[in-house]
């Protein structure tokens, strides 16, 4: 990561976040694990909860319009351990990413248990254990009567109907554990005094987006959606981030994005694999580059996270402009499907909307500098001015007769200027030179 230092960065001062009882139960239970992990680790190597790797880029052409050359990636090594733990870097690296991400996406917070960096530029997140593994199987039932939409090889489960019920046995209701991710989504993107005030469950449409609008500048959660892709399929480009007219209609633009996935991820390489490629002869590859659960298709960057991990994004830059470099597709095994959930932060549109970006045909004709068809008369005529005000200073105007413009010159007779000959003749001298040159 050294070759982003200017850049990367990582955890603020932890700051206090009041918290509910329920999520200082669930942070009890998260440092017991933690520790029994720590415990075990002495023995044996654990894999990171998500694996994450650099794709060779596609063939063809890309059909992105944003600048592929803005993105700003960490080193295979570094992907290699599961991604870059903030707290490694230096309080200045981290201060600087920090003020980039608030200037240019929403401010986060980067001390957030578990929370690791998978891209620089545009900002990609981890945060492993988001969910609890035995609610992930949960939810993922919830799922079986996904119907198809709009986007290919990727079917939705509406959400509304199911609020009342428990998740499973001895779980608490749907409503309340959403009501709790919610608030741990907010601990980690930080938008205090900007939130939606009052439940945020009340402003929840049926199946997606809102019963009713955020005001301007305000952010919400939008409802969460369970979606799914069939094993053996791969789905289209996600709809993370709304294209500027869209939002617009709607009143509102995706912020970020947190999408848990609850289903396990396509396993790594084996070893058994590993010795099947040696036996025939080709070299063993140290990943398999196609075994992703969700492909980043312009950052080129395969992410197989583990059961319950959350993948955080930024779909639209602070302005509201889609950010299309996130462009994201899903991948499920031959064995199993993929079941994922969506948790978007939307913020209310002021009046107007999102204005459209500025291009150069906008900006009208721009003169070229330098060239004489684009100096311009005024121009010629004030540098012509100025030599004649010379010459007269000593005593001649443009004629040789002591007028400007026709106009007395406060110079009077050449024999009466100290020196006057000599600096008239050279002035002379550079008049006809201007003359000659056209000016």
């Amino acid at each position: 990561m050294a070759t982003h230092a200017h850049v990367i960065s990582a955890a603020l001062a932890p700051h206090c976040v009041p918290v509910s009882s329920a999520r200082t139960r669930r942070s009890v239970v998260r440092a017991a694990s933690t520790a029994r992990c720590a415990s075990s680790a002495a023995s044996t190597s654990t894999p990171p909860p998500t694996r994450v790797w650099h794709c060779p880029p596609p063939a063809e052409a890309r059909a992105a319009t944003q600048a592929a050359s803005t993105l700003s990636k960490l080193p295979p090594h570094t992907l290699a351990s599961g991604g870059l733990d903030p707290s490694s870097q230096t309080a200045q690296n981290q201060q600087a990413y920090l003020g980039s991400l608030a200037e240019r996406y929403l401010p986060v917070d980067l001390s957030y248990r578990g929370v690791r960096v998978l891209n620089v530029d545009p900002p990609i997140f981890a945060i492993a254990d988001f969910i609890p593994a035995g609610e992930c199987d949960a939810l993922a039932v919830l799922a079986s009567d996904a119907t198809a939409g709009d986007v290919v090889n990727v079917k939705s489960a509406a959400l509304g109907v199911k609020m009342p019920a428990p998740l499973g046995d001895g779980m608490p209701s749907l409503a309340q554990r959403l009501g709790e991710l919610v608030e741990d989504a907010r601990a980690f993107v930080r938008c205090d005094g900007a939130w939606l005030q009052g439940g945020m469950m009340n402003s929840w449409g049926m199946s997606t987006g809102f019963s009713k609008l955020p005001p301007p500048g305000a952010f919400a959660f939008e409802m969460p959606t369970l979606n799914v892709t069939d094993k053996g399929e791969v789905s289209g480009i996600l709809p993370d981030g709304m294209a500027r007219q869209a939002a617009n209609d709607l009143g509102y633009q995706r912020r970020a994005l947190f999408r848990v996935f609850l289903t396990d991820a396509p396993q790594a390489l084996t070893a058994a694999a590993e010795s099947a490629e040696e036996d025939s002869g080709e070299p063993a590859p140290d990943i398999d580059r196609d075994a992703f659960s969700a492909k980043f298709v312009i950052c080129d960057i395969g992410v197989a996270p583990a059961k319950g991990t959350a993948i955080v994004t930024f779909p639209s830059f602070a302005d509201g402009m889609p950010d299309e470099r996130i462009s994201t597709m899903v991948r499920a095994t031959p064995e199993a499907p993929m079941v994922w959930m969506d948790l978007p932060v939307s913020v209310g549109l002021i009046a107007g909307g999102i204005a459209a970006p500025v291009t150069m045909r906008d900006m009208g004709s721009v003169e070229k500098v330098d060239e004489e068809a684009n100096v311009g008369t005024a121009a010629r005529d004030r540098n012509r001015q100025e030599w004649r005000a010379n010459v007269g200073a000593g005593g001649l105007g443009e004629d040789g007769s002591g007028k400007v413009d026709g106009e007395e010159t406060s110079g009077g007779g050449v024999s009466e200027v100290e020196g006057g000959g000599g600096a008239t003749e050279e002035a002379m001298k550079k008049l006809e030179e201007l003359k000659e040159a056209g000016l």
